[in-house]
């Protein structure tokens, strides 16, 4: 996708992204700093160039504190932003992008282009891979792989198998020694297993959604659990998979965490299924029938640009003189934009049934020619959401209370958003509280 790479803002951003990867290389980052800044500086003036003159980019400090002297305004332009990409003007404009079609300068649309030139700049000149654990693959199913993790297999829990998205790559479960939701739960007891579902190949165009679950899901837990039932943790799109196998296998479940998962995909303020409504999402697809990763990393960006966009950019210039914290920021970069390619028929229907038809929350999803009823989970759940997530709104994972017949149904709140609920300082102790909460049941 190219059709916002000419638009202010992107070069600016392509630019900050270029400097910042020679600085690291020459061990040079702190020198860097004023640089930087002018070319945040020239970032955020073409962004605003349409706004009120009150929304002027206030002046910046000679020395630390780069986010707080920005933040007020910060605040100021992601509101501005957030009521214009509510508005009609920018409901046309997206569905012509949707639609591929090259989209005139106009105003904030140079806030939702940048993301295109961080996109690529932050994934090949910035970007660190993730310094995960040791593990083990244990089943190989097409382009999916399921993982054990740690060097001993705790004979005194049940297994514990973690189903994540299609969307992004599971690294962010296991990014670095101190921020690893995957390293707490085996440190504290439990038998971890991931089900990666990898990146798909030319045979994944046609598969159903139904075929993922039913078929690689299934065959992850029968793996993973033999005789026994299993507990699943299912992150964001995982979650959903996770509550429709749970319903559906119900014997096979014996516990269920939900993370960030959309139960109710029409509340109010979900931006991305405000967006997603019009779309006819097979239109994304490209000539291999695979919707192309970087299109969907181009939109998760601008989903909140401000805010989160030019909020870590800051955070970033404020830490140049700590190395831990940019290497940090560099493994995170590589996450947010390696987002693979998704199956297109899969992806198609993952739209069109939860998205688009709220067919979770509204009881009207079909499984194997069967009407799914999530009040066939008994097993106890917790729930687990961001109190920030942009992404998954907290009401949208808040509406599965009541849905189920679980009588143990708990939920936990985290002062976090959709990312940093698994890599935030605010987050450290998660795992222990999950742990301490299967240890319970």
């Amino acid at each position: 996708m190219t059709v916002f790479a000419h638009l202010p803002g992107a070069e600016a951003l392509a630019t900050f992204y270029a400097r910042f990867a020679n600085a690291v290389r020459d061990g040079h980052l702190a020198e860097a700093r004023e640089p930087l800044i002018a070319d945040v500086l020239r970032m955020a003036q073409a962004w605003v160039q349409a706004m009120p003159p009150a929304m002027a980019v206030p002046d910046l400090p000679a020395a630390g504190g780069l986010r707080a002297a920005l933040g007020p305004w910060l605040a100021m332009a992601e509101t501005a932003y957030q009521q214009w990409v509510r508005s009609e003007a920018a409901d046309a404009l997206i569905g012509a992008w949707t639609a591929g079609v090259a989209i005139p300068q106009g105003r904030h649309a140079a806030a939702m282009g940048a993301g295109e030139a961080l996109g690529q700049a932050a994934l090949d000149a910035v970007g660190l891979p993730a310094e995960g654990m040791a593990r083990t693959l244990i089943h190989a199913d097409g382009s999916a792989r399921v993982y054990r993790y740690g060097d001993r297999l705790s004979t005194q829990s049940t297994p514990l198998l973690i189903v994540y998205a299609f969307v992004n790559r599971p690294s962010i479960l296991d990014l670095a020694p101190d921020r690893s939701l995957i390293r707490g739960l085996v440190a504290a007891g439990r038998a971890v297993y991931l089900l990666d579902w990898g990146d798909p190949q030319p045979a994944d165009a046609a598969r159903s959604l139904e075929d993922y679950i039913t078929g690689t899901l299934d065959r992850a837990v029968r793996v993973v659990g033999g005789r026994r039932a299993v507990d699943l943790l299912g992150v964001c799109q995982g979650g959903v998979l996770s509550l429709v196998y749970a319903a559906h296998r119900p014997r096979r479940v014996r516990r269920l965490i939900t993370m960030v998962t959309p139960v109710d995909c029409r509340t109010p303020d979900d931006l991305l299924s405000h967006w997603i409504q019009p779309v006819a999402p097979m239109t994304w697809a490209m000539g291999s029938g695979q919707v192309s990763g970087r299109l969907l990393d181009l939109a998760f960006q601008c989903l909140a640009p401000y805010r989160v966009g030019l909020g870590k950019v800051l955070d970033l210039i404020d830490h140049a003189a700590d190395p831990l914290w940019v290497q940090r920021f560099r493994r995170m970069e590589r996450w947010v934009h390696d987002c693979p390619d998704q199956p297109g028929r899969a992806f198609a229907e993952f739209v069109r049934y939860f998205y688009q038809q709220n067919q979770l929350f509204n009881g009207t999803f079909v499984l194997a020619g069967r009407p799914l009823n999530l009040r066939q989970i008994q097993a106890p759940i917790l729930n687990v959401y961001g109190l920030h997530d942009h992404v998954v709104p907290p009401a949208a994972s808040r509406a599965l209370a009541g849905l189920t017949a679980s009588k143990r149904y708990a939920e936990l709140a985290m002062p976090t958003g959709h990312i940093g609920i698994f890599v935030s300082a605010r987050a450290i102790g998660l795992p222990a509280q999950l742990g301490a909460w299967l240890a319970r049941r």
